[in-house]
């Protein structure tokens, strides 16, 4: 059943206008729906009222004294009046009274004018102050991270406090004190090891209490041209404005009501992006070391290429370049290169999580608008740490949560921080996750709470379920993910009472060695629990990086063509199209591209935005295979140790710099807009690709996204329609909206794995780091410098480790030394290191099947 009830309806009058409303509205949400603005400094729309500015005073006819708009809950019948002189002089002196000891220091002000508080001054006409009071506020505070709090500009709003508990989950923030000494704080005993501050206080802030250090006294606010595009982390569609003046990038904001996200950012978006500007940042090519022409360098890669032959030539992508880009990319190899060796480091898990999803549920990638999570009557987030991963996904949580009532589970090897939240937390073992699934799945139909009419209309195998679910010992299960019975239990009744749930799945998953497996076995949890059943909710695999769907939607890879259409059955249409007698047959992935490579029949390398030495498994055999190609070729955008490996460097473009389209994980496309040129004489990676295209072709490709969004989708029927929507943040195309047919999901036999034995090191994401262009930017290094293991309390004191030592962790295939931080959030058996640092290099220690958990031993340095 939904947990709530269906909303009774009220009328009420506002200045002579009547209006219907939903019981339980505000006056002030009733008067924004009439278009009737009640001045208000508190009061935000996203967040629960707070009253505090008393600025939306209103009359009610009956009632002796003006009541606050803002949380005056409305009831039928009632005859409110917004303007009145009376209404005037209380408003001004409410704001008289905000006034009082609020500093005079507009001019140095970063809110200066885009502040609420001198815009209602100017508004009502706030020329004197007839008011004293004892200033007794809180010097300011510069000693957190990236934010300045100054206590005496603060009117107490709280927006910044519950910006942070409602819509993030993060509560980094607080009150301290009472009364007129009052003052915002940081919230005492947050996690020191995997740090965070939240931006958005930044961006709620009416007045200049919060201040971005890294944008203080940078720039006027006035000066600044805003362009809308989107952020350039997480797999979701963060709707965003560049914020740009005179070719560079000074931060990045986003609105409340006309963007997707609400006007919320991720980290990345806050504090992360100085990597733009980073001194690092390539600005001309190179070949063998040396500054070079463009002209000679593409002459370098073209004649190298045609040198060694099209079987001897590789290249690799990322889901940092655009969905056009990653088209040219395969299509450049496919054509001018004579090669099919072509993936990415989606070959590491997310390729075989799709191929599951596709054979289960005939779907690559989400089953819903993102939207629809905040809908759902249950969440399930499975083997993420959501917050880190996608923070736009783990707003819709929260919003599900905290304004839908609905129930959180979390099943994860750590205590990541949405664990704290949830109703029922899941801790289990590295290796018991398709034992986890298969246990709550079962349950679910045990305890028949299984959404039967859903199961017999659309799933083609209904006689198998009861058989599958026969070899499933749910004790054991639990037995082997050290879970107890009565927590799958509950976990398992809580999904399978929802009306809507939501299964959110991300990197302990997509990244794993078991990929495919689990995805199979949270496929059929989705089946059974209603995730489906189209009314809310859904199925979503997340991913970090910008524009993994988009990746895999164009084809890169030598199994798929765009669309995921098979390569040896549309190969030659594709060839037809492309003007070329016919394509390259076969094709090497990732894993064999590097055996490819130490075999000498990879010859030519070419490595788009991507960097194998710190992010792909096995980093230290990957140096190994770099350092023995005869020829490579770097597209990217930040000097590293990969640049200075290369024949050739081509410098690209960074988000900021480029246009083209993202796809979410939901399937929802948006648009990147380019807001200032390229630095130095770097180029977009469309127009390289482009321009090498037609070097070694000899006729035209077009750089115009939305003539090869147009190519592509009639050769692939990728969307259903193409074509560019909206006025500012801009929709460039469409995908069919997922349904599954009749008899057309398949409930699979997934086979069980044993757990882990022994001590397990996960390598994963930083809340405040993403891929490793964040080690480039000064924000997301002043709050996370350095990678480090995270050891268990249990695990320290066996081993005889202190917080701060220098730790060896070796596995089969390598070893690392780095700082140890004793912790609560992982348990025994269970060690935890990120991955975005080179000098940690926590990738080294992972086997190439592509996998984030192994086998480790550890020891002090």
């Amino acid at each position: 059943m939904s947990h709530k009830a269906e909303k009774e309806m009220i009328r009420l009058t506002i200045d002579g206008q009547e209006v219907e409303v939903e019981a339980g509205s505000t006056i002030i949400t009733a008067a924004e729906k009439l278009g009737i603005k009640i001045p208000t400094m508190c009061y935000l729309k996203k967040v629960s009222t707070t009253g505090a500015c008393r600025v939306c005073l209103v009359e009610v006819e009956g009632v002796e004294r003006p009541v606050t708009a803002c949380n005056t809950i409305a009831t039928d019948g009632i005859k409110v009046t917004t303007s009145t002189p009376e209404l005037e002089r209380q408003r001004k002196d409410m704001i008289r009274l905000l006034l009082v000891n609020h500093p005079l220091d507009c001019p140095v002000c970063d809110a200066a004018g885009e502040c609420d508080l001198q815009d209602i001054c100017f508004e009502y006409h706030v020329l004197d102050q007839p008011y004293k009071a004892v200033d007794v506020a809180m010097p300011k505070m510069t000693q957190w991270p990236l934010i300045e709090n100054v206590p005496s500009r603060c009117i107490l709003c709280e927006k910044c406090v519950k910006v942070g508990y409602e819509l993030t989950g993060i509560g980094d923030f607080c009150v301290d004190e009472r009364g007129d000494k009052a003052f915002i704080d940081r919230k005492p005993g947050g996690n020191t090891i995997d740090p965070y501050i939240e931006g958005n206080a930044v961006e709620v802030c009416p007045v200049g209490a919060m201040i971005s250090k890294p944008f203080k006294h940078s720039s006027r606010s006035w000066t600044l041209d805003k362009v809308a595009s989107l952020g350039f982390a997480g797999g979701s569609l963060e709707q965003v404005d560049l914020n740009i003046k005179q070719n560079k990038l000074y931060r990045i904001t986003s609105q409340d009501d006309v963007t997707l996200n609400n006007g919320l950012l991720g980290f990345d978006s806050s504090f992360g992006y100085g990597f733009v500007n980073a001194p690092e940042r390539l600005q001309q090519p190179l070949v063998n070391g040396s500054a070079a022409s463009w002209d000679g360098a593409l002459k370098q890669v073209s004649g190298k290429a045609k040198e060694v032959g099209g079987q001897a030539v590789a290249g690799l992508t990322s889901a940092r370049l655009t969905l056009e880009e990653n088209y040219l990319f395969q299509k450049l190899f496919r054509v001018a290169f004579g090669s099919n060796n072509i993936d990415s480091a989606a070959r590491f898990g997310m390729s075989a999580v799709y191929d599951s999803l596709q054979a289960t549920l005939g779907l690559r990638g989400g089953s819903a608008s993102a939207s629809q999570i905040a809908k759902a009557n249950a969440v399930l987030v499975f083997g993420s740490d959501i917050t880190a991963e996608q923070a736009q996904i783990n707003y819709q949580i929260q919003k599900a949560y905290r304004q839908n009532d609905a129930d959180l589970i979390v099943a994860n090897m750590r205590s990541v921080r949405i664990a704290g939240l949830s109703h029922c937390f899941l801790n289990y073992k590295p290796g018991s996750e398709v034992a986890v699934a298969a246990a709550l799945t079962k349950l679910i139909v045990e305890q028949k709470l299984a959404d039967e009419a859903f199961i017999k209309k659309f799933v083609k195998n209904t006689a198998d379920i009861k058989k599958v679910l026969a070899s499933v010992d749910v004790a054991k299960a639990a037995a082997d993910a050290g879970v107890e019975v009565s927590l799958l239990e509950e976990a398992a009744q809580k999904l399978g009472a929802a009306q809507s749930v939501a299964i959110i799945f991300g990197r302990d998953v997509t990244q794993s060695a078991q990929a495919a497996d689990i995805t199979a076995a949270l496929a059929n949890l989705a089946i059974v629990s209603g995730a489906l059943n189209g009314n809310g909710g859904g199925i979503f695999p997340v991913d970090e990086r910008p524009n993994t769907q988009g990746l895999l939607d164009a084809g890169v890879c030598p199994e798929y063509l765009p669309n995921y259409l098979p390569y040896a059955k549309s190969a030659a249409v594709f060839a037809k199209a492309w003007k070329v007698a016919q394509l390259p047959e076969d094709g090497l992935n990732a894993l064999q591209i590097l055996d490819g490579i130490e075999q000498g029949k990879i010859r030519f390398l070419y490595l788009a935005g991507v960097n194998p030495l710190v992010t792909y498994p096995d980093s230290a055999r990957w140096k190994k295979a770099l350092e023995k190609v005869d020829f490579l070729v770097v597209q990217d955008i930040l000097s590293s140790e990969l640049t200075n490996m290369a024949n050739v460097v081509l410098p690209a473009s960074a988000f900021v710099e480029k246009s083209g389209t993202y796809v979410a994980c939901d399937q929802t496309a948006g648009s990147l807009q380019q807001a200032i040129r390229p630095a130095g004489q770097a180029k977009t990676d469309k127009q390289i690709f482009a321009e090498l295209y037609t070097l070694i072709c000899g006729h035209y490709q077009s750089q115009n996204d939305q003539e090869i969004l147009a190519e592509m989708n009639e050769l692939s029927g990728l969307f259903v329609e193409v074509g560019l929507k909206g006025e500012r943040y801009r929709t460039p195309a469409i995908k069919k909206t997922y349904a599954p047919a009749a008899a057309s999901l398949t409930f699979s036999t997934v086979a069980q794995q044993e757990p882990a034995a022994g001590l397990q090191l996960i390598v994963g994401k930083m809340h405040a780091h993403t891929g490793v262009t964040s080690t480039y930017a000064a924000g997301s290094l002043e709050i996370a410098p350095a990678g480090y293991v995270e050891v268990s309390i249990a695990d320290a004191q066996k081993a005889g480790i202190a917080d701060g030592d220098q730790v060896c962790v070796s596995s089969a295939v390598g070893s690392l030394t780095a700082p140890a931080r004793v912790s609560s959030y992982v348990p025994a058996g269970v060690l935890f290191a990120p991955y975005h640092f080179a000098t940690v290099n926590a990738q080294q220690l992972m086997v190439s099947g592509g996998q984030n958990v192994t086998a480790v031993e550890v020891k002090k340095a």
